[in-house]
């Protein structure tokens, strides 16, 4: 600490700033160089699909190894803007989503994040862009205006990138000293799964109607790959049980629309009615169940 006081008041803020520039920080560096730095942000990255975008068995099996272009982009992006598809980067592609693809701009030289801070390592510029829906829509294309038709407020960043309090943004000596504890969000990007709470069910007569009031997009979705859906109805009636079958699928389309009832004929002398609702995403071997609940 005194060390660090000491080089102030020898050479002042500009000559600290010089004297600590570590330049290979701007020349797009792999994801594990930030991690000297910025360590429990990096951890969690390396545990997020971001991380395993690019290397992931079921992307190379997908893009026909690495042949389909419309599909690349977006897994080894070269810089992450609002609204805007990114281009294929050509380094650290096994990076996949990584830390200088959101972070560093061209344009300015510099880290960008939602935060101001003081970083004499790299230049650093604040830009609230980080905390609007639209940073991830050049990416997620559809499900941004799924959300969008929704009207609802909360971002994409509410619910997949959680809060996680005040943390520490920096791990590392002497830099750790100049900033104090600040709101954080984890990089662990979580997909989340859709609860029985969000999910209505109702039973009209000879119709059962699901409604997705949880979940602010369709559900599944997805721009690449295909998550599904799978409803199962077991309906008891006087003659026996009967089984109504329903798949939603990303790719073809269907879905839970947030705020529309899907409508399903049911028997019309249903004694009791079982509703069983498995989700898959696209990278899952096994289904997960959501939902089982028997009405009436």
């Amino acid at each position: 600490m005194i060390f660090v006081f000491l080089l102030f008041f020898l050479f002042g803020c500009a000559k600290f700033e010089e004297i600590a520039r570590e330049e290979d920080l701007l020349q797009r560096p792999e994801a594990k160089r930030c991690s000297d730095c910025h360590r429990e942000i990096f951890e969690e990255w390396k545990n997020s699909r971001h991380a395993k975008a690019w290397i992931s068995e079921h992307f190379r099996l997908e893009s026909e190894n690495y042949t389909k272009n419309k599909c690349l982009s977006c897994h080894a992006p070269h810089q992450v803007d609002p609204d805007k598809e990114p281009v294929l980067r050509v380094e650290f592609k096994e990076d996949g989503i990584g830390c200088v693809a959101c972070h560093f701009k061209e344009e300015t030289k510099a880290m960008h994040g939602p935060l101001k801070v003081w970083s004499p390592p790299h230049p650093s510029k604040q830009d609230i862009s980080y905390t609007k829906s639209n940073f991830c829509a050049g990416c997620h294309q559809e499900t941004f205006k799924q959300w969008q038709a929704t009207g609802i407020q909360k971002s994409c960043q509410d619910c997949h990138m959680p809060s996680l309090g005040k943390k520490d943004l920096i791990q590392k000596f002497p830099f750790h000293l100049f900033h104090l504890s600040k709101p954080r969000h984890s990089h662990e990007f979580p997909a989340l799964k859709a609860k029985p709470e969000d999910l209505r069910l109702e039973v009209k007569k000879d119709k059962l109607y699901i409604t997705n009031v949880g979940v602010p997009h369709n559900l599944p979705t997805a721009d690449q790959g295909d998550p599904k859906l799978y409803i199962t109805v077991v309906a008891n009636t006087p003659e026996g049980q009967k089984t109504i079958r329903k798949l939603l699928s990303a790719q073809a389309k269907t879905a839970l629309e947030y705020g529309k009832p899907l409508e399903l004929d049911i028997p019309e002398d249903s004694e009791s009615i079982r509703v069983i609702i498995h989700r898959k995403l696209s990278h899952q071997e096994e289904k997960e169940l959501i939902l089982d609940k028997t009405l009436r």
